[in-house]
C-alpha cells in the first residue's frame, strides 16, 4: 500500500504542477534578455539554468527542457534561450545549433504575432550565420530584419541594418551592389540632426571605408573617412542639437571617448588611403599619409592596443618596420586562446613580408611557412562546416524527440491524476500541501549544503592527491596535472616569456613528455589556452579577494588592453569582471 500512496502522490503533484499557467514571455531585443518572474517554489528556472551553463551546459539544456515540461517556460522562450546560449558559445557548432532553433522559432505563432520578438530572433540568426562565414543566410536574415524593423517604424535600426546588408553584398561578390545600398543609407541619413541617425550614419561610413580597405580602394576611401570627421565635428561642437534620448547617446562623460574612438578610425582610413591616392606622387602620398598617421597617434585610441594594431600595416608601409613589429609582438598575445583565425593568418603574412623587406630571409621563409599551414588549416575548418551543421540537426531532433515524450507522459499522468483527484482531493489535498511544502523546504537546504560541501570537498581532496611529485612513470593525465597545480602554485604564467621551453626547463622534463601531457593528457588544444585559463582564473580570485581596480588586476595577469581582457573574462565565465566582482559584493 506505500507504494501506490507514494505513486498517487506523485500523480496528484503532476496534476496540480499541471493546472499552473505557464507566465507571459517577456521581450527581448537585439539578444538582450529581459527579467522574468517565476513560481518561487519551481527548481527548474532560466537562472538556475543560465547559472550552471558556464560549467555544466548540457545540464543548463537539460534544466531549460524540464522548465518546459513542468510549465515554467513556454516552449518558443525556451528555444530563445537555447538560441542565446549556444551563440554566445565558442563551438562552431553551436552556432548551427542557434540557427536550427532560430527557424524553428519563425515558425512558432507566438513568434509571428509578435514582431518584438521576430526582431530578436532575426538578429540571432543574422549574427549566428555571421559567425559561421555563411554570407548568403546572413543576408537572408538581416534583410526579414530590416523589413520587420520598418513594419514597426523603426526607420532607423531598419537603415542602420541595411548597412550591413552592404557590406554582406559585398562579401558575396556583388560590390557594386553593397556600396550602393551603403551609399543609400548614408544619403537617407544626411542632414537628420538626432543621434540616433548620426550614429547609424557614421557607423555605416565606417561600413564603406572598411570595404574600401578590403579591397584596396584607396581613393574610394577618402570621401566616407572625411565625411566622418566633418559628422563628428559638428556633433562636437553642438551636441545639444543631437540630443534625442536614444539609448546609444553617449553621456557627457562618454562623448569624448565615442568622438576620439570614429576619429582614429577616419584618420587610420585615411592614412591608408593616401598611399593609394590616385593624382599624386609617391612623395604626396607619403607625405599625407605620415600627415594622418600622425593625427592618428594623438588619438587616445591611437594609443591603444587595438588602435596601434590598426595602424601598424601602414607604419610598415611608411618603411617603420620596428613599429610595426614591435606592435605585433604586444598584440599577438591578444590571440593567444585564438590562434586558428584569419586575423592571426594576416598578422603571420604581415611580419612575413616585413622580415623578407629588412633581408631576413630565414625568419620570412618559416612565417610564411606558418601562414601557409594556417591557411590550410582554416580551409578545413570551413569544410567541416557541413558536417557541424548535419550533427547540430541531428541533436536538435534528439532533443525536440525527448521534449515531445516527456509532454505525452505528463499529459498521461495528468487524465489519470485527474480521475483520482475527483474521488479523493478533498481527502489528500492538506496532507499533501503540508509534505510537499515540508519536502520543498528540505529538498533546497539539502542542495545547498551538498553544493557546499561538494566544492569544499572537490578542493580538498583534489590537493591532497596532487600533493606527489612528478615521476618519470607518471601517466599523461598525471603529469599534466603535476604540471598545471605546479604553475598554477608558483604563478608561472604570470611570466611574459611562458611558453613550452619554460615548462620543460623548470620541471626538467623532456620535450616529448610535455607533449604528451597536453596532448594525451589534458583538455586543452594548445599551450596558449592552457595559459588563457589560467591567467582568467587568477583573474577572478583577485576579483574577489582583492580591492584592486581591473584595469591593475587585468596588467596583473598579463593582458594589455581592458576591452579583449573582458571580452576573454566573459567568453569564459559568461559575465563581465565589473558584473562579477559586484555579485560577490553582494552576497557578502
Amino acid at each position: 500500500m506505500s507504494i501506490i500512496n507514494y505513486q498517487l502522490s506523485i500523480i496528484l503533484l503532476l496534476a496540480i504542477v499541471g493546472c499552473t499557467g505557464n507566465p507571459s514571455p517577456p521581450s527581448e531585443k537585439n539578444g538582450e534578455r529581459d527579467n522574468v518572474t517565476l513560481g518561487p517554489d519551481s527548481l527548474y528556472t532560466e537562472e538556475r539554468a543560465l547559472a550552471v551553463y558556464d560549467t555544466l551546459p548540457q545540464r543548463a539544456l537539460l534544466i531549460l527542457d524540464s522548465a518546459v515540461i513542468v510549465g515554467n517556460l513556454s516552449d518558443y522562450r525556451a528555444d530563445m534561450l537555447r538560441a542565446k546560449v549556444y551563440c554566445s558559445s565558442p563551438e562552431e557548432a553551436h552556432y548551427d545549433s542557434a540557427v536550427i532553433i532560430g527557424e524553428r522559432l519563425m515558425n512558432n505563432g507566438s513568434v509571428k504575432a509578435n514582431p518584438d520578438l521576430q526582431e530578436n530572433v532575426l538578429w540571432h540568426l543574422m549574427y549566428a550565420c555571421k559567425l559561421l562565414h555563411d554570407d548568403e543566410q546572413a543576408l537572408r536574415w538581416a534583410t526579414q530584419l530590416s523589413q520587420v524593423y520598418r513594419q514597426c517604424g523603426e526607420t532607423t535600426e531598419a537603415l542602420r541594418t541595411d548597412a550591413e546588408i552592404g557590406k554582406l553584398f559585398v562579401s558575396l561578390g556583388e560590390q557594386q551592389r553593397g556600396l550602393a545600398r551603403i551609399d543609400s543609407v548614408v544619403h537617407q541619413l544626411e542632414g537628420k540632426r538626432q543621434f540616433s541617425e548620426l550614429d547609424a550614419s557614421i557607423i555605416a561610413l565606417k561600413r564603406k571605408a572598411e570595404i574600401c580597405y578590403e579591397k584596396g580602394l584607396n581613393t574610394e576611401m577618402i570621401p566616407p573617412a572625411q565625411r566622418m570627421l566633418e559628422l563628428l565635428s559638428d556633433y562636437e561642437q553642438h551636441p545639444a542639437d543631437y540630443h534625442d534620448g536614444n539609448y546609444r547617446e553617449p553621456t557627457d562623460d562618454d562623448r569624448p571617448g565615442y568622438l576620439d574612438f570614429y576619429r582614429g578610425k577616419a584618420y587610420g582610413y585615411l592614412a591608408v588611403a593616401s598611399l593609394g591616392e590616385k593624382g599624386k606622387s609617391k612623395a604626396q602620398q607619403r607625405a599625407a599619409a605620415k600627415h594622418y598617421v600622425e593625427l592618428f597617434d594623438q588619438t587616445a585610441y591611437g594609443k591603444t592596443l587595438d588602435g596601434r594594431y590598426f595602424i601598424a600595416l601602414t607604419a610598415g608601409r611608411l618603411g617603420q618596420y620596428d613599429r610595426m613589429l614591435a606592435t605585433y609582438d604586444e598584440y599577438e598575445p591578444a590571440f593567444i586562446a585564438d590562434t586558428l583565425s584569419l586575423p592571426y593568418a594576416e598578422l603571420l603574412f604581415n611580419r612575413a613580408e616585413a622580415a623578407a623587406t629588412q633581408g631576413r630571409y630565414a625568419d620570412a621563409y618559416s612565417l610564411m611557412e606558418r601562414y601557409a599551414a594556417l591557411s590550410s588549416l582554416l580551409n578545413d575548418s570551413l569544410l567541416r562546416g557541413k558536417a557541424n551543421l548535419y550533427m547540430a540537426r541531428f541533436l536538435a531532433q534528439e532533443q525536440q524527440q525527448e521534449i515531445d515524450r516527456q509532454r505525452a507522459y505528463k499529459q498521461y499522468a495528468v487524465r489519470v491524476a485527474t480521475l483520482i483527484g475527483l474521488l479523493a482531493m478533498l481527502g489528500l489535498f492538506f496532507a499533501w500541501y503540508a509534505v510537499r511544502q515540508w519536502r520543498k523546504t528540505k529538498l533546497k537546504n539539502l542542495v545547498l549544503a551538498r553544493h557546499i560541501n561538494d566544492v569544499i570537498l572537490y578542493k580538498e581532496r583534489y590537493e591532497e592527491n596532487e600533493q606527489a611529485p612528478v615521476k618519470s612513470e607518471q601517466s599523461p593525465e598525471e603529469l599534466f596535472h603535476y604540471i598545471e597545480r605546479e604553475v598554477s602554485r608558483r604563478l608561472l604564467f604570470l611570466n611574459p616569456a611562458f611558453d613550452r621551453q619554460m615548462i620543460m626547463d623548470e620541471f626538467h622534463l623532456s620535450k616529448e613528455s610535455v607533449g604528451a601531457a597536453f596532448a594525451q593528457g589534458s583538455k586543452y588544444k594548445s599551450l596558449p589556452q592552457f595559459v588563457s585559463d589560467l591567467r582568467l582564473e587568477y583573474a577572478s580570485k583577485l576579483l574577489v579577494t582583492t580591492d584592486l581596480p581591473i584595469s591593475d588586476i587585468m596588467a596583473k595577469v598579463g593582458f594589455s588592453n581592458a576591452s579583449v581582457f573582458s571580452r576573454y573574462f566573459s567568453r569564459k565565465y559568461q559575465i563581465s569582471p565589473t558584473q562579477y566582482r559586484r555579485a560577490n559584493s553582494e552576497q557578502q
